[in-house]
Formats: C-alpha cells, structure tokens, sequence
C-alpha cells in the first residue's frame, strides 16, 4: 500500500461531516460524545501521520516512540478538554437558529484545525 499524506485529513473530514450529519439528522440537542469523537479524529489523524512517518528508514533515537506517543496521548486529552469547554459554552447560551449553529461548528472546526497544525509545526528529535 502506498502512503498517501494527503488521504489522511481527508478522512477525518469525511469522518467529520457524517458525524455532524447524523447529529443534524438526529436531531439531538447535545451529544456528549462529541469530545471523545474530538479526540479519536484528532488520534487518528496523528496516528496516519506517524504511520507514514514510520515508512522512512531513518530508525531515530531511543525512546523517540515513547516521547511521541505521550504527545500525541497529551493532545487527545487536550482536545476532549476543549471540546468539553465548547461542549459546555454552547449547553450554557443555548441559542437557536441556522446561523449559531454555523458559526458553532467552524468554531469548533477551527480549534481542531488548530490544535492540528500546532501538533504538526512542533519540532520532534526525529524530524
């Protein structure tokens, strides 16, 4: 199979957008889940990452797994935080209508999209 970096934020954005499908479709006013989906798109995005990374013969030091995946276990229990924050935030203004809601979901679209590129811009040993 071929490693594909592109593939990878495709998928969580498909992920994404069917998750917020069915919270539309349901109708729903609150899905608890929703941090704990935060984090594993967040994990699984990260995890393809470092698979593909993985690919590469450069073998790095000692420990630079162990050290990689408590940051990336430290980024998941940062964006169920988050979520949870917002999660919490709109449960407390409870304001309705088509335009919160879109403003909502690219607010939360945006701190993901954050998190992300922080999590990719930060310097590892074994880059």
């Amino acid at each position: 199979m071929l490693a594909r970096p592109a593939v990878v934020p495709l998928a969580a954005v498909l992920v994404g957008a069917l998750y917020g499908a069915e919270l539309a479709i349901a109708d729903a006013p609150l899905d608890v889940a929703a941090p704990a989906v935060a984090a594993g798109l967040l994990l699984s995005v990260e995890l393809g990452y470092w698979s593909i990374e993985e690919r590469g013969r450069w073998s790095g030091e000692a420990g630079d797994s162990l050290r990689r995946g408590g940051l990336v276990a430290l980024l998941a229990v940062g964006a169920t935080l988050v979520a949870a924050a917002l999660l919490a935030l709109v449960d407390a203004v409870r304001t309705t209508g088509l335009a919160v809601d879109l403003v909502g979901a690219g607010a939360a679209a945006a701190v993901l999209v954050a998190v992300l590129v922080l999590a990719r811009s930060q310097p590892s040993s074994g880059s």
